[in-house]
C-alpha cells in the first residue's frame, strides 16, 4: 500500500486534527505562556512604573515655583526669628571669647570641648565647664551664658559647696552650642566684639562737640541730649572725647520737647492718644489714637498696647535699636541722666496675655556713658523681674510668664556706674512682644 494512495477515513482525520491542536497547545504553553508572557508582563510593569514616575515628575515640576516660594518664605521667617532672638554669634571662637567670666572672683577650672554631635538640622558643640567662686558670681555667670546672642542649652548643672573655702562653691555643667551656620549671619548684623562695632563707642554728638562741630559726630538719628538735661556746652560732667573719623554723618538729635517732658504732656489740652510718641526730625510728636489689636493676632508688639502711663517719656525710635552690635527693630527708648533719673511705662494687658519676650539694654550711641540703669518689671503689684543694664553690655533677654495680669509696668532708674565721659544714656526696650492665651 502506497502512502500517497492511502485514503484517510473520517476517524483518522479527526485524530490528526486533535493531534495538531494538542501540539499547538503544547507549543503555546511552552513558548508563549512559559517564555514570552512573563517578559511581556515585566515590560508592562516597567512601563506602568515609568508612567507613574513621569506623572510624579510632572506634578513636581508644576509645583516647583510654589516650593521655591515656600523655601524663600521659610528662610525669611528663620532670619527674622534669628534677628528677634539675637542669635548673631557665628562659630566657636566668638562664643568662647564671649563665654569668659566677667567677674574676676570666678576661677575656671575646666572648659573642655566634647565630641561634636549632629542633631538635624544643627551641629552641636558641647563644652564641659567647671568653675569655682562665690555663689552670687556663679549665678551671674550662668545668667551671662544664657543671655549670649547664640542658641545654647545648659544641662547637667551641679553646684557643690567647697569645704576648704567658706562661701565658695564649685559648679559644673555642660553647655551645648548650636551652630546656626557660619558665614550665613542675618543681613544687617555685625560682630559683637569691639573690633566689629560700627559706632566705635562714639559719645553723643552734643556731648562730644560741646558746641560747634556737633554735626557728623553722631552714628544714627536719635542720639543726643537726654530729656531734661543741660546742653553739652553748659554740662559740668561733659568732656570732649575722641571722635572716630569713619563715622557716617548725621544731624544732632532734636530736643525731646519744649520744656520738661516729664511735666509737660506732648498733647497738652488734647484728648490722650494712649500710644507712645514718635521721634521725628523736629522732636517728639504724639502717636496716633490707640486701636485694639486684631482679635486673631497671637503676638502683639509693645507699641500696639494701650499706654496708661508714660513718665520720661518713652518713645518709638526712628531706627533699629543698636545693642552691643545687634540691630533690633520695633524698639522704644527713654533718655535718662543724672538730672532725669527715673522713668516709668505702664501698659494695659486686660488679662489677655501670658508671656513677654524681648530685649532690654542701653543703646550703643551712648556706650561711653557713666550711668547704669536699674530695671524693675511689675505685673500689677507683683515684681516679675529686676536687673541692671550697663553701656556696652549685651542686652538682657526677657522671657517672662504670667497669668491674669491687668497692667504691666516698666520702671527704670538711672544710677552712677563709674567711668564714663558723660551721664546721659538711652535705655531701650527692644523688640518686646506679648503672647496671647491660646
Amino acid at each position: 500500500m502506497k502512502l500517497k494512495n492511502y485514503q484517510f477515513n473520517r476517524r483518522e482525520k479527526i485524530l490528526l486534527v486533535l493531534l495538531a491542536v494538542v501540539m499547538g497547545i503544547i507549543f503555546f504553553n511552552k513558548v508563549v505562556l512559559g517564555m514570552q508572557l512573563p517578559v511581556y508582563r515585566e515590560l508592562q510593569g516597567r512601563l506602568k512604573t515609568g508612567r507613574e514616575r513621569l506623572a510624579t515628575a510632572e506634578q513636581l515640576a508644576a509645583s516647583a515655583a510654589g516650593l521655591v516660594q515656600k523655601a524663600e518664605q521659610a528662610r525669611e521667617e528663620w532670619d527674622a526669628t534669628r534677628l528677634h532672638l539675637g542669635f548673631t554669634l557665628g562659630g566657636t571662637a566668638p562664643f568662647l571669647e564671649a563665654a569668659q567670666p566677667r567677674d574676676r572672683s570666678l576661677q575656671v577650672l575646666a572648659f573642655r570641648p566634647l565630641p561634636v554631635e549632629k542633631k538635624d538640622p544643627f551641629r552641636v558643640y558641647p563644652y564641659e565647664v567647671t568653675i569655682s567662686g562665690p555663689y552670687p558670681a556663679l549665678h551671674d555667670y550662668i545668667s551671662q551664658l544664657e543671655s549670649l546672642p547664640a542658641l545654647t542649652y545648659i544641662r547637667n548643672l551641679k553646684i557643690l559647696a567647697r569645704e576648704e573655702k567658706t562661701g565658695t562653691v564649685e559648679g559644673s555643667f555642660v553647655i551645648d552650642l548650636y551652630d546656626l551656620g557660619e558665614g550665613n549671619l542675618v543681613p544687617g548684623l555685625i560682630a559683637l566684639f569691639p573690633a566689629g562695632r560700627d559706632d566705635g563707642f562714639a559719645p553723643p554728638a552734643v556731648v562730644v562737640a560741646a558746641g560747634e562741630g556737633a554735626e557728623g559726630a553722631g552714628v544714627s538719628t536719635g542720639r543726643g541730649e537726654a530729656a531734661g538735661s543741660s546742653p553739652a556746652s553748659s554740662s559740668k560732667t561733659a568732656t570732649s572725647g575722641p571722635v572716630p573719623q569713619n563715622l557716617p554723618s548725621a544731624p544732632p538729635s532734636p530736643p525731646l520737647s519744649a520744656g520738661n517732658p516729664g511735666t509737660t504732656p506732648l498733647n497738652a489740652g488734647e484728648p490722650p492718644q494712649y500710644t507712645l510718641p514718635r521721634l521725628v526730625k523736629d522732636g517728639l510728636v504724639p502717636g496716633p489714637p490707640y486701636q485694639d489689636p486684631p482679635d486673631g493676632a497671637g503676638v502683639v508688639w509693645l507699641e500696639e498696647l494701650r499706654v496708661l502711663r508714660n513718665v520720661g517719656p518713652f518713645f518709638l525710635l526712628d531706627r533699629p535699636a543698636a545693642l552691643a552690635g545687634m540691630h533690633l527693630a520695633r524698639s522704644s527708648g527713654v533718655y535718662l541722666s543724672k538730672e532725669q533719673k527715673q522713668a516709668e511705662l505702664k501698659v494695659d494687658l486686660q488679662k489677655q496675655f501670658i508671656r513677654l519676650r524681648g530685649f532690654i539694654g542701653i543703646d550703643d550711641s551712648f556706650a561711653n556713658s557713666s550711668g547704669v540703669v536699674k530695671v524693675d518689671i511689675f505685673a500689677d503689684d507683683r515684681q516679675l523681674y529686676q536687673g541692671e543694664i550697663r553701656p556696652g553690655d549685651y542686652p538682657q533677654f526677657l522671657d517672662l510668664s504670667f497669668t491674669v495680669v491687668r497692667q504691666l509696668t516698666f520702671r527704670l532708674e538711672w544710677q552712677a556706674g563709674g567711668i564714663g565721659e558723660y551721664d546721659q544714656l538711652l535705655a531701650t526696650l527692644a523688640s518686646l512682644r506679648f503672647y496671647r492665651k491660646d
